[in-house]
């Protein structure tokens, strides 16, 4: 499933372009941002597949180009460095600093060309996003930087004031860092809190004993309690997960 993150400061021209998406693609999950501080928002929530980036997003200022300021912006983030940006302006100039800057995919000019717009972004949509299976956190444990994939962790607890990282064959800790802040730098959907303190990798769950609230995990004798108060939420995500 792609997503598609569109920035335009005008509801018609947003919702037009979300029209020709979900034409191309009814499967895909298309995210909507008047400004680039929703933009960042929705960005750094999830990971997106392509942009629909326009140039002024607040035309009240003289000389805005806060969407050119977004893309820009956007590419410092390593899962951002290539990811297909497609510039959507009025003011297209090839000598344009900005579409060199940020290595842009294509660019719309307005007014629309549809035939050219559900090209350019069919196109963009092939673009393969890095595999999550392989990508990796990188930690700090005792002064060097430790690296694991992201599917091998099992999960993440807090204790005695540290977080303890745990895979099938190895478990280090690391200095506190709230669950929320962690659960943002994984950026997966298979990371969910079962307590408070504690995050788990749906993928590595063999068994969950709703009733008892107990977590098991695959080809390891660790297993975990769910939070009574967390109990329905994590259930909700946890069947989702696995779907």
């Amino acid at each position: 499933m792609k997503e598609v993150l569109i920035i335009e400061d005008k509801e018609i021209e947003r919702k037009t372009l979300k029209t020709i998406v979900s034409e191309i693609d009814s499967r895909a999950r298309i995210y909507e941002a008047k400004d680039e501080e929703e933009a960042y928002a929705i960005a750094m929530k999830t990971t997106i597949d392509v942009f629909l980036v326009d140039i002024i997003l607040h035309p009240e200022h003289t000389g805005d180009q806060a969407g050119a300021e977004f893309a820009q912006n956007i590419r410092t983030v390593d899962k951002y460095r290539f990811t297909p940006i497609i510039i959507v302006t009025s003011l297209y100039d090839s000598r344009m600093s900005i579409f060199s800057a940020v290595r842009y995919y294509s660019f719309i000019e307005k007014p629309f060309d549809f035939k050219k717009i559900r090209k350019t972004i069919s196109e963009a949509m092939f673009y393969q996003t890095e595999n999550a299976d392989d990508r990796k956190y990188i930690f700090h444990v005792d002064g060097l930087l430790h690296s694991v994939k992201i599917k091998d962790i099992c999960y993440i607890e807090s204790r005695n004031h540290k977080m303890n990282v745990v895979l099938k064959k190895e478990r280090f800790n690391i200095p506190y860092r709230s669950c929320k802040t962690i659960l943002c730098e994984l950026d997966s959907p298979d990371f969910i809190l079962c307590r408070r303190g504690t995050i788990v990798n749906v993928k590595q769950i063999c068994k969950v004993d709703s009733v008892n609230r107990f977590i098991y995990f695959q080809g390891m004798e660790d297993y975990l309690e769910i939070g009574p108060v967390m109990k329905k939420e994590f259930m909700e995500k946890f069947r989702a997960g696995i779907k």
